[in-house]
């Protein structure tokens, strides 16, 4: 045999050994795809059993949701009958008067301990609006405003710089409650101040 044939038959062999290997190769992975597919469609299978499951839950919300709507729409328009009143009743609750609100311990009308009540427009209104105040700051600004006109109507005296004082005494104090007891004490000094303003 000469060289070139020599050749070609190593060559030859070399070409059938990796054929050889490949096939071996393409034998092994085609066992490892045998092993791995029955794997897969046993995902396959689990998904689909899964899926159902949720198919079949969902249905089941959706009874339950539909009945939870018919047993609230039939309790919201059960129509509730109501029992006519028996003459005797009515007669009763027309015959009795309306009952009077309950009068506020905490906020009383002003009322002197000794008698006698403003005569002076200004001192009447100064009163009512005293009755209306709750706290020290709105009774200490009457105080104030009231002076204003005070001073316009009377003659200077002593009981202008007392009202002042008073009036600015308990806009310092704030919104704290105005007492019944205070409201008291201050009634008979206005009553005071508007008898020395007329003497």
């Amino acid at each position: 045999m000469s060289t070139e044939d020599d050749i070609f038959l190593t060559t030859f062999n070399k070409m059938i050994e990796q054929l050889n290997e490949l096939n071996s190769n393409i034998a092994a992975i085609r066992k490892s795809i045998e092993v791995i597919v029955p794997s897969i469609d046993g995902l396959g299978t689990g998904f689909t059993n899964i899926s159902s499951q949720l198919n079949d839950l969902t249905k089941k919300f959706d009874v339950l949701s539909t009945n939870i709507s018919k047993t609230q729409s039939t309790k919201v328009f059960t129509p509730v009958a109501k029992e006519k009143p028996s003459k005797k009743e009515q007669v009763t609750k027309k015959e009795q008067p309306p009952a009077k609100a309950p009068q506020q311990a905490s906020e009383p009308s002003i009322q002197p301990s000794h008698t006698g009540s403003p005569q002076h427009p200004i001192f009447i209104d100064l009163f009512q609006k005293m009755n209306e105040s709750t706290n020290f700051k709105q009774v200490g600004e009457t105080l104030i405003e009231a002076l204003e006109q005070i001073e316009t109507s009377f003659s200077f005296s002593r009981v202008f710089y007392e009202i002042r004082r008073i009036g600015n005494s308990f806009i310092r104090k704030g919104e704290n409650d105005f007492p019944p007891k205070e409201k008291i004490g201050l009634s008979e000094k206005i009553l005071d101040w508007e008898a020395r303003l007329s003497e």
